[in-house]
Formats: structure tokens, C-alpha cells, sequence
């Protein structure tokens, strides 16, 4: 029988008014500069405007140059900052500049490419950047307006070969940087696609977020799919339940083969063999009120994690069995945080309306 543990859980409340996401700003981007304990705003832009009202739906970062971070919105397409989010520049996508912004990623070993999963006219594409975001093409294109891409994952030792998912539940994958896209799975009911994750050891293993439905993994590369839901529907997890419930968020661990979290309406869970068996991670949060919105692992320390919920950062230095909380001044949602791949130090955080 396939087994799940439950972590036991200290809490380490800090004084709230002490440990305050920024202080009142209500959109846009922080940041952190000392690993998690205080976080400023930084929205400011060009021509004396501000982001302060935007909503981040994705966050990307060079991983050969830290200070180069781009934002993806939800309708003020895509920003980027070249001093670690000091000033902000809207980029010229097209004359028709894309309102939604659900993914941006970097080509980790050339970072001048950019792939960005945009509306553009109503009309959910795929577009491409070599110039690192001067200029763009269109790679793919939904077949209709109201479709949207949801989400884009790129090989981390073969960028090359991308995977892409869409709100019909289409998974598609190129194999030559974007110039030529296959159909190779849809899923039941046509759920969205809304998170993708490489394990970066083991890279024909890959994860796909069901939109609160389920998790599904590919270990030959996208030939064959299953279900991961299937495998964590055991009687003792969380006392009810089927595990896996609920999928939102999505991380895999940069420094450890086969580990992967995922953030679920059950709560943290956490596999340490490609999602055969789950453990939970106990958090402070409800989780089935507030879902772990996004997730990630230090790239130099697997034991410090961080996770964001409705209005509150979280950090565990310990794996998980400890963590400590602070609270945004902000009412929208922490919607995605990631480290700065070169410092682990600095942490940003985006914001989102929901």
C-alpha cells in the first residue's frame, strides 16, 4: 500500500504588526532583499508611473543575470526591469499590445529568448522574444477567440523542447523552440491546464496541473499520461479526502531528483519519488479556504521553502515544520513568489485581484 505521512507542525507567530508585507501599496511587486523577514514595493516605472495597481499573473527571472526580471499582468501585458525591479518598463509587444499575460518564460541558457502565453485580440498565442523582449513574433495561435494558453514550461536541459497548456484542456509540445507545435493529450472534461513543472533531473518526468481537478505525469516525455490524483486516494489523508484535490500551484525541487510539491485544497504536499507516494506538509493556513496560490524552493537550500496564501507570505526554514508568516497590507491575492535563482536572498512577490 502506498503510504502518506503527516508532518508535525511548530508555529512560530511573529508580531503582526512587525512583520508586514510593504505598507500599503495594493498591487504590483515586492521585494525582498534579506531571504523573507522585510519586503518593500518596487513599482516604481518609467515617466514617473507607477504599477502600483497592476495585477502579476507570472514573474520570471534571468538565471544568468538576477537583476532582469519580467512581469506578466493581467491587463498591462508584460514589464521588465533591468535593476532587480527598481524601475519597470512596459514592453511593445505589437500594435496590439496583449491585455493577459498567463505565463512568461526565459531560456535558461540563452536569456535574450522570451516566450510569453498571451491574450492578443482576444485570442489566446504563444509568442517569442530573441532580442530579450524588443521585439516579438507569433509562434502559435488558439484556433478561436475565447481560447486561452495557459501555461508554458521549457526543458531545463534542452530548452528546445517546450510544453504548453491550454483552458480546453490541450497539452501541446514542440520540439524546435516553438516553430512547429504537437497536439499530444487532452484532458477529460476539457479541464485547464494551469500549471506546468519539469523535474530537472529527470526531464522526459513532467507534471501538469489540472485546474481543481487533479495532477498529471508524464515519464517518457509526453507519450503516455496518467493520473496522479489516483494514486493518493488513501483513507488517513487529512481524514477526508482523496489527495491531490484541488491543484493550484506547483513546484519541483531544483536540487533534488523526483522531489515535487504541490499546493491543493487539502493543503502542502510533498513527494520525494516523482509523485508515487505524498506526504503532508502541515502550513498555518486552512487550507480549504485559502489555497497555496504559489510555491517555491531555495535553489542553494531544498530544507528553506516558501508559499504565498490569500494575503500572507509564508517561509519554513526546516522543510516545512516550522514556518513563520507575513502579512500583506495588500487586499488582492499573493499570487506567485520566486527567488532570485543567483541570490537566494531576494525574494518578489506579485500581487493579483481575485
Amino acid at each position: 500500500m502506498r503510504k502518506i505521512k503527516t508532518l508535525s507542525l511548530t508555529v512560530s507567530i511573529l508580531f503582526l504588526s512587525a512583520c508586514s508585507l510593504g505598507s500599503g501599496n495594493d498591487g504590483g511587486i515586492y521585494r525582498s532583499n534579506d531571504g523573507g523577514k522585510t519586503f518593500s514595493s518596487k513599482n516604481q516605472a518609467e515617466n514617473n508611473k507607477t504599477i502600483d495597481a497592476v495585477d502579476v499573473l507570472s514573474l520570471a527571472i534571468n538565471s544568468q543575470n538576477g537583476r532582469e526580471v519580467y512581469l506578466g499582468t493581467k491587463a498591462n501585458g508584460i514589464f521588465k526591469s533591468g535593476d532587480g525591479g527598481e524601475l519597470w518598463r512596459q514592453l511593445k509587444v505589437s500594435e496590439s499590445t496583449p491585455i493577459k499575460v498567463y505565463s512568461v518564460v526565459l531560456d535558461q541558457f540563452d536569456p535574450k529568448i522570451v516566450y510569453a502565453a498571451t491574450v492578443l485580440e482576444g485570442r489566446g498565442k504563444i509568442i517569442k522574444s530573441t532580442d530579450a523582449g524588443e521585439a516579438w513574433k507569433e509562434i502559435y495561435t488558439e484556433p478561436a477567440d475565447g481560447s486561452l494558453v495557459l501555461s508554458l514550461a521549457l526543458n531545463p536541459q534542452n530548452s528546445q523542447n517546450i510544453f504548453a497548456g491550454t483552458d480546453q484542456g490541450q497539452i501541446l509540445s514542440s520540439g524546435d523552440g516553438g516553430e512547429t507545435w504537437r497536439s499530444v493529450f487532452w484532458t477529460r472534461e476539457k479541464k485547464a491546464v494551469y500549471r506546468i513543472a519539469y523535474d530537472n533531473f529527470d526531464t522526459n518526468t513532467i507534471y501538469f496541473v489540472i485546474f481543481q481537478s487533479g495532477v498529471l505525469r508524464t515519464a517518457d516525455g509526453g507519450a503516455n499520461f496518467e493520473e496522479l490524483k489516483q494514486k493518493a486516494k488513501l483513507a488517513d489523508f487529512y481524514e477526508t479526502g482523496e489527495g491531490l484535490q484541488n491543484p493550484v500551484s506547483i513546484k519541483t525541487d531544483p536540487a533534488r531528483a523526483g522531489w515535487v510539491y504541490v499546493g491543493t485544497s487539502d493543503g502542502l504536499l510533498r513527494s520525494k519519488d516523482k509523485g508515487d507516494n505524498w506526504e503532508i506538509i502541515k502550513t498555518l493556513n486552512r487550507a480549504e479556504e485559502y489555497n497555496i496560490r504559489s510555491i517555491d524552493v531555495n535553489p542553494a537550500n531544498s530544507d528553506e521553502l516558501v508559499c504565498t496564501a490569500a494575503q500572507t507570505f509564508y517561509k519554513s526554514n526546516d522543510g516545512g515544520v516550522n514556518w513563520f508568516p507575513i502579512q500583506s497590507n495588500s487586499n488582492r491575492t499573493l499570487e506567485i513568489v520566486e527567488y532570485d535563482p543567483q541570490n537566494p536572498e531576494v525574494i518578489y512577490v506579485g500581487l493579483n485581484k481575485r
